[in-house]
């Protein structure tokens, strides 16, 4: 009986003591979000930021706020992308529409090189272009105005964007640029993504 009540009382001790590590009050969202600085804590502020923004309207306002500006400034070295592309990552994640705009101006950044219109295109290489298709229609009205400035590889990225949303609103975008698209490689390969 002695023992029975020995352990009991380890166990409510134990329960206690986990229930008061998960009262802790958390990380206020902008000490969270300027760890974003560090290299070194940035995943793990990138992850965080995306658990409490799936749940808490606040936080994901706070880092639609402030992280397109971040994204906008791009890639700090060329040749050393991780930060940037967690940046990327948390505004797909959490379907940053307000980062689009700032994500289409570095749809030719990617992992790989170039990539041509021929197979699948998945822009599993490319972050921006993988942000844009995550985030979906809030995102197209971005996405086509790179048809009126793009290069042939901008729009090559914008149509392939499209393509993978493939949703109502970006079926329509690709088909009204169909006629205007001056490449008819690019052309091709829209037509062959509408349905019949």
């Amino acid at each position: 009986m002695r023992v029975t009540k020995c352990f009991i009382m380890i166990v409510l001790m134990a329960y206690d003591f986990v229930w008061a590590v998960d009262q802790q009050p958390e990380e206020p969202v902008a000490a969270v979000f300027q760890r974003l600085n560090s290299p070194t804590d940035m995943h793990a502020a990138v992850e965080q930021l995306l658990n409490r923004g799936r749940s808490d309207p606040k936080v994901r306002e706070y880092v639609a706020l402030h992280l397109p500006p971040l994204i906008e400034r791009g890639p700090l070295q060329k040749d050393h992308l991780g930060p940037w592309i967690e940046l990327v990552r948390l505004a797909g994640g959490l379907k940053i529409a307000e980062a689009s705009p700032a994500l289409t101006k570095w749809l030719t950044i990617d992992n790989i090189g170039e990539v041509t219109t021929a197979g699948f295109m998945r822009l599993q290489n490319n972050p921006a272009g993988a942000a844009l298709v995550q985030i979906g229609d809030p995102a197209i009205p971005a996405i086509v105005r790179v048809f009126d400035h793009g290069t042939l590889r901008e729009r090559r990225y914008a149509v392939y964007a499209l393509n993978l949303i493939n949703s109502k609103g970006a079926k329509s975008a690709l088909r009204e640029r169909l006629n205007r698209e001056p490449d008819k490689d690019l052309r091709d390969f829209i037509q062959k993504s509408l349905p019949g």
